[in-house]
């Protein structure tokens, strides 16, 4: 099970054998703490990072994409455009400043843009089938069109349509996408480009990015730079 930022802490404090029940009695306050977690976080990040596959939509007759909208980068690693072939079709990127790329190819995006679902659209975690009431995926939407939830982060590629109440996608959904969409919110995108990014990992009360290994190393770290300071 993974350690959130509470358990580091307790086992921090536990190590350095400043663990009482009296807090008054602590060597360290627990912000002094998160300061040197912090620290070793970034530096396992620099060398280890969170691997991640974001999903930009195109922009009709554009080779640049924004990526201002993603969240702590250290670096891309990949581009993936079009998207949906076998082999993978990687691209060369260029960085027009910090928040702007443009993808090195001759193609040009001709299908950019967006829009939302009629009807209320069901996903379910674990599966890449999806479900709709009131739906007209056979019109609204075409193999390699891409569909999030409404309240989600993540686009998912549709890769076969059944029915206007059913398609599959061409992978599984992710438990914090589940459920059933308010009517008409769930989005569609005409064309999109892969990024495979390298990200600071997370960690707070609620969650962590950090696998069992680099939990030990965060440990190690952390206790050193507590007991020097």
């Amino acid at each position: 099970m993974s350690r959130m930022l509470d358990s580091f802490r307790n086992i921090i404090r536990q190590l350095l054998r400043d663990e009482f029940e009296d807090t008054t009695d602590q060597d360290f306050e627990s912000d002094e703490i998160d300061i040197h977690v912090l620290e070793v976080l970034s530096e396992i990040s620099e060398r280890s990072p969170y691997e991640v596959k974001e999903v930009l939509t195109t922009v009709v007759n554009s080779r640049v994409l924004d990526i201002s909208s993603i969240e702590d980068l250290l670096e891309i690693e990949r581009l993936e455009y079009p998207i949906g072939y076998d082999p993978r079709e990687f691209r060369n990127l260029k960085y027009l400043d910090n928040e702007t790329i443009e993808i090195d190819t001759t193609l040009v995006p001709s299908a950019g843009g967006s829009g939302t679902l009629t009807g209320t659209v069901t996903f379910t975690t674990g599966s890449a089938a999806v479900t709709g009431s009131g739906t007209s995926f056979s019109d609204d939407l075409e193999v390699s069109y891409l569909i999030r939830p409404g309240s989600g982060t993540r686009w998912y590629r549709v890769a076969s349509i059944t029915s206007a109440t059913a398609l599959t996608l061409d992978e599984p959904v992710r438990s914090v996408d589940t459920g059933a969409d308010t009517v008409d919110l769930t989005e569609y995108c005409y064309e999109a480009v892969y990024l495979y990014c390298r990200k600071l990992h997370q960690l707070t009360e609620e969650a962590t990015t950090l696998t069992p290994r680099l939990e030990r190393v965060l440990i190690d770290g952390s206790v050193a730079k507590v007991a020097l300071s």
